[in-house]
Parts: structure tokens; C-alpha cells; sequence
């Protein structure tokens, strides 16, 4: 039903709220689609519970060299032969993703764009145009919700990645840079057609900072939905590169998504 975005300044948990909203919408009986498209975070399937990745959507569209092709394509109006049957078509769902795409434990699958492995290989652009044409096509069934986890900065807003997006989830610790660049991703984010846009207060250690930084963000005008204290638990599992277990943060994130869902979210 939504196809929700979790974006922010890099080393501001996003990958750690992901992984909290995915367990925690998947109790809640949804069918939750998470996709990996930062190019450089190795650990979310490890947050996730699985033992490794699925193989990468990249080569769903015909791998590197034929996903740049289309982006010439595009960008010079051509009409030249699409050789991925994936490339070619309007629109799936996600039933008719091969199975080696994704890895699933019940209604909890993960899905990657691809990671950057080696050096000279490139700029990540091919990964963003397909995870761009990945959210272009998809078609949502009831009860199913798609999680992207993005690559960090505003730089997929200025490829357009996010235009099929409904929800941004931003997720700001105490600091000048990541308040000031949540007001930027608001604006992005709303100049980008997104309507519901909210900022996650994250790694709060304290209620003073909490209110210095939640006023902050109001006066620049993005809503906070919810907050995420310092939690010793989620440092110690997310150190380990263990799966995220009960905590404090995860049931602060149960409390988030309620919020989400009165806000008509899903």
C-alpha cells in the first residue's frame, strides 16, 4: 500500500530504523518489502536476521552495462531495443520478482540494488536508476509495504529516485549538520510530490537535548513523529552485526508506528 523511504545525513541510523520498522510492521501482519539501495552499507541483512544477501536487483535489469545504456536512452529521448524483459516492462508486483532476489523469513524479505565492491568501479548511477525504476513499476498489493533503505545525502532526490515514493522517514541525531540537512530533505522530499514527511529524533540522550532539538526542527518546519533514546542494547547488537532483538528502541519504534498509522500510513 506505501512505498516509504527512510533518509537522512549518513551515520544517523538509518539502516537501524529500517531494520526496527520492518520487524516491527511485519508483527503488525503487514508484508514488508525492505530494499537495501545504499551502495556502501554491508550489514542490513545481518540487522535483518538473514545469513546473507539476495542476488542484486541490478542484474534483474540486465546488469550494469545494459542499465546505462537505458539511462542514455532516456536522457536522449531514444527509442533503441531494451534487451531486459525487465527494462521492457510497465509494471509487476513483487510475487513476480524471482525468488533469488529476495530472502524471506515469513512476511519479512529483503531485496538489495547492489553494492559498490571494488575500486575504479564507477559512479553509483546505474544503481540509482534501478532503484528508481524498481519503485516506477512496482505495483503494491493490500497489506504489503515496501522499506527503502537510502543511500545517505540528497543526491537520489536530484535523480529523481524518489518520485514514487509516499513517505519519508528521516531519522536526525543531536547534531547542527543532520538538523540542517533534514530541512533540506523536507523540501526535497515535498518539491518531489511526497506529502508525508517526518523527521525520527534518534540516539537522544536525554530530554533537554530532545526539546532543544525538537525545537530546532520546528522552527524550519519539519514534523517529528516520534523518538529513539540511547539504547546500550541496540549499541551492543548493532556492534556484534547481530539481528536487532527486543529493546527499549525497538518498542519506542512500536510507538512510531502507531503514529504512522493513524496518520493513514498504511
Amino acid at each position: 500500500m506505501r512505498k516509504i523511504s527512510i533518509s537522512g545525513k549518513g551515520g544517523t541510523g538509518k539502516s537501524t530504523l529500517t531494520s526496527l520498522l520492518s520487524y516491527v510492521l511485519s508483527e503488525k501482519g503487514y508484508t514488508v518489502f525492505t530494499i537495501d539501495s545504499d551502495e556502501s552499507n554491508p550489514g542490513l541483512y545481518r540487522m535483518l536476521g538473514f545469513n546473507q544477501s539476495p542476488k542484486p536487483l541490478m542484474d534483474l535489469f540486465g546488469g550494469e552495462k545494459e542499465v546505462s545504456e537505458e539511462i542514455k536512452r532516456r536522457s536522449a529521448n531514444a527509442k533503441t531495443e531494451r534487451k531486459s524483459e525487465w527494462l521492457k516492462r510497465d509494471n509487476f508486483i513483487l510475487e513476480e520478482v524471482p525468488g533469488e532476489y529476495i530472502v524471506e523469513n515469513d512476511n519479512l524479505k529483503l531485496m538489495t540494488v547492489g553494492k559498490i565492491t571494488t575500486a575504479f568501479e564507477g559512479c553509483s548511477c546505474p544503481m540509482a536508476e534501478v532503484i528508481k525504476l524498481f519503485l516506477e513499476k512496482l505495483i503494491l498489493k493490500e497489506n504489503e509495504i515496501v522499506l527503502v533503505d537510502m543511500e545517505a545525502g540528497v543526491e537520489h532526490f536530484g535523480r529523481g529516485v524518489d518520485k514514487s515514493l509516499d513517505v519519508v522517514l528521516i531519522p536526525v541525531e543531536p547534531s547542527f549538520e543532520s538538523a540542517a540537512l533534514a530541512m533540506k530533505i523536507s523540501i526535497l522530499a515535498r518539491q518531489s510530490g511526497i506529502r508525508d514527511v517526518w523527521a525520527v529524533l534518534n540516539k537522544i540522550p536525554s530530554q533537554a537535548v530532545k526539546e532543544k532539538l525538537q525545537e530546532r526542527l520546528n522552527k524550519t518546519g519539519v514534523k517529528v513523529i516520534g523518538t529513539i533514546h540511547n539504547d546500550p542494547v541496540l549499541s551492543e547488537t548493532s556492534l556484534e552485526g547481530k539481528p536487532l532483538r527486543e529493546s527499549q528502541a525497538k518498542e519506542e519504534v512500536r510507538g512510531i508506528v502507531a503514529s504512522l498509522l493513524q496518520n493513514g500510513v498504511a
